[in-house]
């Protein structure tokens, strides 16, 4: 089906031709579309899609988080808040569980999240009712959608790319510039022999349930469960509901997702490291089931009693993948799935489509408009693939440590403070995109990159050494100050020399994160060191261990927990 205003007036030859063509009528491919048409709005776009809309809502894809940097370029770069605040849910952030004495009570879990809601907004996403949406715009912004039509092969030229198509009235369609975003399939990633082995070797399975699961309502463990009163200050130490948070339960190599969405339908998700949970053990629904029962009983008991509410099932088998080259000077680009993609867990896909989309949008505007974008195109792509590689430590060989309640809270401190300090930053302020200020960061830049390395290794190294044991009901709230301040200046609105001390003094900030981490795990192996003496970049627990013999350390403190005072100023 051909719809719009644009390629209608062509209509009559074989091959209509347009400015661009997306291949993929996705998140990716409509939102890359859409940006592109409010960024130069009598550009000529065509999206060629398999699927018909509109979509079925709930049960259509997974990827239904957002977090800041994706919430603000799908409310501000694409103008989509209306649609978001009146159809979608607000998200009440990303909330941890670790695990405790089987898991049969949500209550004594430690919990790391946010008492209150921070001022900029996320949502969650119903993933059918917002591609519906960005259907309806890119059209009404002069679009043309082939629904229900196949992309049979792609044919680079020098001059225009013709792509060969199946179940349309056109042989094909021809255009200056391609986009990919076909998702998994990567048209052009295989046709061009770009695909790069990513070692992550995590699974995923979800599945969506007709009705909201609170865990707030998870019922008591019986005899053995939390009392009314600790029940009761539980409930009251967060002041919104934390069905609309993405929660996460965690335990060893696994972590299970609860996602609401605005349908009223909930995703449920199991990922997990293959070498820790086999795949097969819950690469069905049954099986799945099965093992929630084992390790996840609270949620299996929940779910077990809304089987006929179940809506879907599905598998994700190694997920993550890397590519040698996303934008080129020969007008080829690949955005979402389609180039790289790295883990789901804090929901960075919608992240990076918001990224590539960005970066392609700034390569067309220019070159449509008379510019040459050669050097530019390679800049920006050794630009984004850097940021994918850098990222990559983040979860790389760290599922290891969801078993480690201590060690895994320390982990989300840390995370979420260099995500609002620094990822979200670099892009909602633009950043991101000159090259020529992302040079000007200079030292203080390249050091805070070694720092964020370093600490994931170092995460490592203190679960070799530490059990992780907490007190029950213990709560990290990154609703404190330095979150708090920190997720404010996602949306500072800075002149480059006020935006570069910015980024200073937040790497400054970080880097202190990372030595009262380094030290409060040392504390709690009862050795004491000063902040000073600790440089983050080669500072090593082990070391440190043998150097104090346990007989001379101090008191082993195995129960105090290290991350609280890191929220803090």
């Amino acid at each position: 089906m051909i719809e719009g205003q644009r390629l209608d007036r062509s209509a009559a030859t074989a091959e209509p031709t347009a400015d661009v063509v997306v291949l993929g009528g996705g998140l990716a491919g409509l939102t890359c579309a859409l940006q592109i048409l409010r960024a130069r709005p009598h550009t000529e776009v065509v999206i060629v899609e398999r699927a018909q809309f509109p979509l079925p809502e709930a049960a259509h894809k997974v990827g239904e988080s957002t977090v800041e940097a994706s919430a603000h370029y799908f409310e501000t770069v694409l103008g989509l808040r209306d649609h978001l605040t009146s159809a979608q849910l607000r998200k009440e952030g990303l909330r941890f569980f670790g695990p405790h004495e089987g898991n049969e009570d949500i209550v004594p879990r430690l919990e790391v999240g946010f008492s209150r809601a921070l001022p900029t907004w996320t949502y969650q996403l119903d993933r059918g009712r917002l591609e519906n949406e960005l259907a309806d715009r890119v059209r009404a912004a002069g679009a043309t959608l082939l629904q229900g039509t196949h992309v049979e092969d792609v044919e680079l030229g020098d001059e225009e790319h013709r792509v060969v198509l199946r179940d349309s009235p056109h042989t094909g369609v021809r255009g200056r510039w391609l986009v990919d975003a076909t998702g998994r399939r990567g048209l052009l990633k295989q046709k061009l022999g770009l695909r790069e082995t990513v070692d992550h070797d995590v699974n995923a399975v979800w599945f969506r349930i007709g009705r909201r699961i609170d865990l707030e309502d998870f019922p008591d463990a019986g005899p053995a469960g939390t009392d009314a009163e600790a029940r009761k200050t539980w409930l009251s130490r967060v002041e919104g509901n934390r069905w609309q948070s993405t929660n996460h339960l965690m335990g060893p190599g696994y972590w299970t997702w609860l996602i609401p969405l605005a349908s009223g339908s909930t995703s449920v998700g199991i990922v997990a490291d293959a070498h820790m949970v086999p795949f097969r053990t819950i690469n069905r629904f049954e099986r799945a089931l099965a093992w929630l029962h084992e390790n996840e009983p609270q949620v299996a008991r929940d779910v077990a009693g809304s089987r006929d509410l179940l809506q879907d099932f599905h598998v994700l088998r190694h997920f993550a993948h890397g590519c040698t080259q996303v934008f080129s000077a020969d007008r080829w680009c690949l955005t979402g799935e389609a180039g790289v993609f790295l883990d789901p867990l804090y929901s960075p896909g919608s992240d990076f489509i918001a990224s590539a989309n960005s970066y392609i949008t700034d390569l067309v505007v220019r070159e449509l408009d008379g510019e040459d974008v050669g050097r530019r195109a390679d800049s920006y792509d050794r630009a984004y693939l850097a940021s994918f590689k850098g990222a990559l430590p983040t979860w790389q060989q760290q599922y290891t440590l969801m078993g480690n309640a201590q060690v895994f809270a320390a982990k989300v401190v840390w995370d979420t403070l260099a995500y609002f300090g620094v990822n979200s930053l670099l892009f909602t302020s633009g950043a991101a995109l000159d090259l020529t200020f992302m040079e000007s960061l200079g030292e203080p830049w390249r050091r805070h990159q070694r720092v964020a390395h370093r600490i994931q290794g170092f995460l490592r190294e203190w679960a070799e050494v530490d059990e992780g044991v907490v007190d029950a009901m213990s709560f990290v709230d990154l609703s404190a100050p330095l979150c708090h301040r920190l997720n404010v200046e996602i949306l500072a609105r800075d002149a480059p020399d006020a935006l570069r001390d910015r980024f200073h003094e937040h790497f400054r900030a970080l880097e202190r994160v990372a030595v009262e981490l380094m030290r409060g795990a040392a504390l709690r192996q009862g050795i004491e060191l000063r902040s000073q003496d600790i440089d983050p970049l080669t500072f090593d627990l082990g070391t440190e261990l043998r150097k104090v013999p346990q007989d001379v350390r101090g008191e082993r403190r195995t129960t105090r927990l290290v991350g609280v005072e890191l929220a803090e100023e």
